[in-house]
């Protein structure tokens, strides 16, 4: 896209540029914006680092001897405010929401039949989406956990409603907002999203944002934010619903992962072998040129210990095979959850791990009414969602009854296993303010700074600074609101 620059000069528009009054006017035009938008939120807010991340500071998986300290600053909880992951998903999160402003700005004002109207308006809904989602996404990093009763205390993050714009000066540019104010923001946003994508009935595997993926991002944040019953209602009425269906099959569970086939996907981003998203798996998995693994990083004992050897997600997501560190071999389970799709590397003779985005998938809603109910005090209905997660899961599983304390570890025990790789582990461990602490590693002697607490038996108690990331140090620099606003450690 165009940068949406104006003249600055003697009414001369640039060649390279295109003017924000005329960029905007028809429906096709928003259309063009309207791929931008997803394709920002695919590339940038759910794919890559902003998922991988999050498995490497949790405590899932161990650093090999030949890692090469890749992404080690993160692995070891060394961050810091100038690294370019941080900058990178704090500058497209703002991007997002500049461009959903400047399509909330400018459709109003296209004129059309009702049929394009409604087509606008749709654009509008999905534009207040993402624009929640964005800022939720920070929130979850960038912010300390919700509690009413310090939300007005505590820092959120800065928030727009204002398009492609410079304020007219630096005092004028926003500060860091209360963190009530943030989850305001971000319900504000979805109540508008939830109006105007009602027409948009969920559907499986689709590429766009949907009634349902509302519901499902809404279910999300409300049980981050403690608030169960709300998130027991939703996420157990999308789970409840026909229209996506948990798979228990091994061919058709594979068929998911490896040529995304869309089952259980609330939500799947498009994608094709001249337009893929970043690999969800960057580090897990490395074929060397002679045809061995050789990963960075290799799933932690415990995870391989929890998972039923006939789980369907084990037989799928992990493969035991010789890898190779330097000169020494071992013979171990690696994460083969993103294999790549062949239609995304066509004529690629050894994979490059590339698979379509599912950001919202039906499993994570039975997770979600499950912790939900059981928080509550409703172990009956916690255990249902529970159950019936495993029986598709598990061949010949047999029911189990579990209640208070034991339930709740049995649903995070699960959701560790489920949403595996997927991105959630290090935010799962900061909302429970549990603290991360890794255990040991499938064989000592290929992992970096075995036996070491900085590393393979790395504890971090709740609490801990670094589970807050820091605001990046261009954006502090750049703008004086914020300049002592910065998150406690950096």
């Amino acid at each position: 896209m165009a940068m949406l620059l104006s003249s600055c000069s003697l009414d001369l528009q640039p060649s390279s540029s295109i003017s924000t009054e005329t960029s905007l006017t028809t429906l096709a035009d928003a259309q063009n914006f309207r791929r931008d938008l997803y394709l920002t939120m695919r590339d940038y807010l759910c794919s890559g680092s902003p998922v991988y991340l999050m498995e490497l500071m949790g405590d899932s998986f161990h650093a090999s001897i030949t890692f090469g300290n890749r992404n080690g600053e993160y692995y070891k909880w060394e961050m810091r405010s100038t690294f370019g992951n941080v900058e990178t998903l704090w500058h497209y999160s703002y991007y997002t929401v500049m461009l959903a402003n400047f399509l909330e700005e400018r459709i109003p004002q296209i004129q059309g039949t009702e049929s394009e109207k409604k087509q606008l308006d749709i654009i509008l809904g999905e534009c207040a989406f993402a624009k929640a989602w964005s800022m939720f996404m920070l929130a979850e990093l960038f912010c300390e956990n919700y509690n009413p009763s310090t939300a007005q205390s505590t820092y959120g993050v800065m928030l727009s409603d204002a398009s492609f714009t410079t304020p007219s000066s630096p005092a004028t540019y926003p500060g860091r907002s209360t963190l009530a104010e943030t989850y305001d923001y971000i319900a504000r946003n979805l109540a508008i999203a939830e109006q105007k994508l009602s027409p948009v009935d969920g559907e499986e595997g689709s590429i766009y944002i949907t009634i349902d993926a509302v519901k499902a991002l809404e279910a999300r944040i409300a049980l981050t934010k403690g608030d169960y019953a709300k998130a027991a209602s939703i996420a157990s009425a999308l789970a409840d619903s026909d229209e996506y269906t948990l798979l228990d099959d091994t061919d058709d569970f594979e068929d998911l992962w490896t040529n995304d086939s869309g089952k259980e996907c609330i939500t799947q981003f498009w994608a094709d072998f001249q337009s893929v998203p970043a690999s969800n798996c960057y580090d897990y998995v490395q074929l060397q040129s002679n045809g061995t693994y050789s990963p960075n990083y290799i799933p932690e004992q415990w995870i391989i210990d929890a998972f039923d050897s006939k789980d369907i997600r084990f037989q799928t997501w992990f493969m035991k095979t010789p890898v190779v560190f330097g000169t020494i071999e071992s013979n171990l389970y690696i994460c083969v959850k993103y294999p790549g799709n062949p239609e995304l590397m066509p004529g690629v003779a050894i994979s490059t791990y590339l698979n379509k985005i599912k950001p919202f998938r039906i499993a994570e809603q039975y997770l979600i009414a499950a912790e939900a109910y059981a928080a509550s005090g409703n172990d009956t209905e916690a255990c249902k969602y529970l159950n019936r997660l495993r029986r598709h899961r598990i061949p010949a599983y047999a029911t189990q009854s579990y209640t208070g304390e034991e339930l709740m570890l049995q649903i995070k025990e699960e959701r560790a296993k489920e949403l595996y790789a997927e991105g959630f582990r290090y935010k799962d461990l900061k909302r429970w303010n549990e603290g991360m602490q890794r255990s040991k590693a499938q064989d000592s002697n290929v992992v970096s700074g075995a036996g070491s607490s900085t590393t393979e038996l790395m504890i971090r108690p709740a609490g801990d600074p670094f589970f807050l990331w820091p605001v990046p140090q261009s954006e502090i620099d750049s703008n004086p609101q914020i300049r002592n606003q910065q998150n406690p450690g950096y």
